[in-house]
């Protein structure tokens, strides 16, 4: 009886381990050190920068009283996304001549504080009732300014 126990707890054990490491070598598969490895700041931009893309997303579709509480819940997390990642130095401004470097990091920085006065405006018109004017924010005039962001900020490739 102890022998079946045994053999069963050391197959299950093994099993476990097979699976763990598949996993482990199919997601670390052919990548290099440099290719799994980010600049921490970059690590941060870009985890905010998913964050702020995940709710504008969410709040695509139209905002209803239905949906309202759930909206509100995705602009408080784009606005978290937005404060984290605007105190935060683009990869991107290394490449910008050192004499503008400060400029564009404030072009950078002023973005986003445009783009976090955007979505609490989208969110004290929901608070009011006016959903319709929520989604021109959201999907007018936040969507617009990702899009210029991207193309003046983001480094090709990432």
């Amino acid at each position: 009886m102890i022998r079946v126990r045994s053999l069963s707890l050391f197959v299950t054990t093994c099993a476990v381990v097979a699976v763990a490491c598949t996993s482990w070598f199919t997601s670390h598969a052919g990548a290099s050190p440099a290719s799994t490895t980010l600049d921490p700041v970059d690590a941060s931009i870009k985890q905010s920068m998913e964050q702020m893309s995940d709710a504008m997303k969410a709040l695509s579709k139209p905002i209803t009283p239905e949906n309202k509480e759930a909206a509100l819940d995705e602009l408080t997390k784009f606005e978290t996304a937005v404060i984290a990642a605007k105190s935060l130095t683009p990869t991107s401004a290394a490449k910008v001549d050192e004499k503008k470097r400060p400029a564009f990091v404030a072009e950078f920085r002023k973005t986003l504080v445009e783009a976090l006065k955007f979505a609490c405006d989208a969110e004290v018109a929901i608070a009011d009732g006016k959903y319709k004017d929520a989604d021109k924010l959201i999907n007018n005039k936040l969507a617009a300014l990702k899009s210029a962001g991207h193309s003046k900020f983001k480094e090709e490739g990432k």
